[in-house]
């Protein structure tokens, strides 16, 4: 075998080699894409999974609310209605940081929600303690109290079956405690004037005044995210 043809024998075996490094690579690559999902899809199963969970919650709080008894204190009922909703503000945040969480400004104020209104079940636990434990009744208090508790359960029963499902985890998270926010300014609302419980009053004026807070900032969140989402 001349030079010539051993040049030309070891350039083909060199361009098959190439081709098939190329052919290994192109394959290994369309094997990853097919095999993990993209970002979009895991995205979907994010924003599915978050929705699944908070429907739950929703439904368990509602159930709780509902469920209720009447005491003939006005702060009791109060008390009693309002730790099971913060109880479900809190897993609601949390089910967020497991699904979402991307945005900043939101995680950090889904942080500040869980801090808080555990602090504030500890402190109406004790307080529904010691009204009980006081055996006070006011059974006109009571009655104009329920009547705003019931016109708010009412409401927000049909509000929260209503929703339409939202771009992404945020935006669902963001639409979802907006709505729980507001039923908890209305409890507050419902119960000022309805009880002689100063530390109740003054427990109630604070919620209203940090969730409409929280509000307003939730709104311009879901504006946002909504919009990033849209562009």
């Amino acid at each position: 075998m001349n030079k010539k043809t051993i040049y030309w024998t070891c350039g083909i075996a060199a361009l098959i080699i190439i081709l098939l490094i190329i052919w290994a690579a192109l394959g290994g690559n369309a094997k990853t894409r097919n095999d993990s999902p993209s970002s979009d899809t895991a995205g979907s199963d994010n924003l599915r999974n978050y929705l699944k969970e908070q429907d739950a919650l929703m439904a368990k709080m509602m159930e709780d609310m509902t469920n209720v008894e009447s005491t003939g204190n006005a702060a009791l009922d109060f008390l009693n209605g309002m730790i099971p909703h913060h109880q479900a503000a809190v897993e609601m945040c949390e089910s967020y940081m497991k699904y979402g969480g991307r945005d900043e400004e939101l995680r950090k104020l889904a942080e500040n929600i869980v801090q808080m209104q555990k602090q504030e079940i500890q402190q109406m636990q004790a307080f529904a303690s010691e009204i009980k434990d006081g055996g006070a009744q006011n059974l006109e208090q009571e009655k104009a109290y329920l009547e705003g508790y019931d016109k708010m359960m009412s409401s927000h029963h049909s509000s929260h079956a209503s929703h339409e499902t939202p771009a992404n985890v945020e935006a669902a998270f963001a639409e979802g405690m907006i709505m729980h926010h507001q039923m908890a300014v209305e409890m507050a609302q419902a119960i000022l004037g309805n009880t002689d419980e100063e530390q109740v009053t003054i427990l109630a004026q604070s919620i209203i005044e940090a969730q409409q807070t929280e509000i307003a900032q939730m709104q311009d969140i879901l504006k946002r995210v909504s919009a990033a989402h849209n562009s």
